[in-house]
């Protein structure tokens, strides 16, 4: 019998999207299920879900609005997948193709969330990655930030990662950048 919570390795519809929902279901399953055997998890996958769904819609919902392409609403979605499950470079293709997985892969933060020099390395990576994929961080932000307006959110280092996405759509990172400045005022 197969492992509903096995990520799928083939692609999982015809529509880019459904195949989208698809995957994300599978990951957030395994995830899951890999949670329930950990003692350290606190919060489980499916208790972020509803949080990492309204980000990426608003993610998407930024980068249509500036002309991105579906392609690259795809790959916002999997780098704020990739919170919950990390994900190689060849599973992504395998199921995505090598365009999206390669836009993952440039746009993803390096090591471990939490590491203070994992972020300040990855900080140096976005500052050098092509305008895409500093607009698909970009759009991250947007989402993190309209999410967590609550006082304990990490608005300094949003600020900051925003600061180092020179190339960013420029209407995208003045909105972003705008609100960020706001809740470290305000």
């Amino acid at each position: 019998m197969k492992n509903p919570a096995k990520v799928q390795e083939q692609p999982l519809s015809s529509t880019p999207q459904a195949c989208l929902v698809a995957f994300h279901d599978a990951i957030y399953a395994q995830a899951e299920l890999e949670a329930k055997s950990s003692m350290f998890e606190m919060v489980s996958p499916l208790e972020q879900r509803d949080d990492h769904d309204a980000i990426i819609s608003t993610a998407q919902d930024a980068l249509r609005a500036v002309g991105y392409t579906e392609a690259e609403q795809i790959a916002v979605s999997l780098v704020m997948l990739l919170e919950v499950k990390q994900l190689s470079l060849d599973q992504l293709a395998k199921v995505f193709g090598e365009d999206i997985a390669n836009l993952v892969e440039t746009s993803r933060a390096i090591g471990e969330s939490g590491n203070v020099d994992d972020w300040y390395a990855s900080l140096e990576k976005f500052a050098r990655m092509p305008s895409n994929c500093q607009t698909l961080r970009m759009a991250l932000l947007l989402g993190v930030g309209e999410r967590g307006i609550e006082s304990c959110s990490p608005h300094e280092f949003w600020y900051e990662e925003a600061l180092a996405l020179p190339n960013a759509h420029p209407s995208l990172r003045q909105r972003v950048i705008a609100r960020l400045e706001e809740n470290l005022i305000g």
